[in-house]
Order: C-alpha cells, then sequence, then structure tokens
C-alpha cells in the first residue's frame, strides 16, 4: 500500500503501511511528532526549506537528517506537502500543513503508547 493520502485510506491505514515498510520511519515518527508539530506552527514560512523549519529551535530535538526524514514522512501522510523538489533542498508547502490531520497522527500515537502501558502492566 501506498503512504500517500488517498480517499481509500484512513490516516491509520497509512500509519500502518509506514509501520510495515519503513519502521525506523515509523519510530521517528512517533518520537518527534510534537516537535515536528512545533516547527510546523512557529515557522514564519509559507514555503520552508529544511534547514529554516530546523533554525526553529533554540536547541534542535535531532540532527537535521533526521528532521528531513521527518518532512518526508509527513508530506507522505498528508499533513503537509512538498512545493519544490530539487537535489539540494526541498521546498514545503506551510500554506497546506493541515494541523487537524496532524492532531489526529499525535492522537493516534498517544492512543498507541497507552495501549501499550496498559498491556504491560496487565501483564503482571
Amino acid at each position: 500500500m501506498s503512504l500517500e493520502k488517498s480517499a481509500n485510506s484512513s490516516l491509520g491505514e497509512q500509519l500502518q503501511a509506514l509501520h510495515d515498510t519503513a519502521p525506523q520511519r515509523y519510530s521517528l515518527l512517533e518520537r518527534y511528532a510534537e516537535d515536528l508539530r512545533q516547527a510546523f506552527e512557529q515557522s514564519g514560512r509559507n514555503y520552508a526549506s529544511a534547514k529554516q523549519l530546523y533554525r526553529t529551535w533554540d536547541t534542535p530535538p535531532f540532527e537535521p537528517q533526521i528532521l528531513g526524514q521527518l518532512l518526508s514522512a509527513a508530506a507522505d501522510l498528508g499533513v503537509l506537502r512538498v512545493y519544490t523538489h530539487r537535489s539540494n533542498h526541498n521546498r514545503y508547502d506551510l500554506t497546506a500543513y493541515d494541523s487537524a490531520r496532524m492532531d489526529r497522527l499525535a492522537a493516534i500515537f498517544t492512543d498507541e503508547a497507552a495501549s501499550a502501558t496498559d498491556a504491560k502492566f496487565a501483564d503482571r
């Protein structure tokens, strides 16, 4: 299943496909979803590069290369769009940032974490 947003797949199905096909990308997104949301919401740019988004943090939570992977995953999941693909710098269309979709993404990760914690303590 493609990760791209389509009428036939929900965000949950897209995340499952990401988990199945690229577990490392999924884990990064799960771990840093709130940091990614912060970068989107604090950016004053409409069409930002990864470098410009990275500069939104005084103390970045991860290396710049990780942000590129997170942005790619967010674009694949329909949270934002890639404005231009270039060999040296992509631009991300923050005018198309879907904050409601980002909220659902964060809620899915929060629900998964709560379920995992409940299961962990149920086994004791």
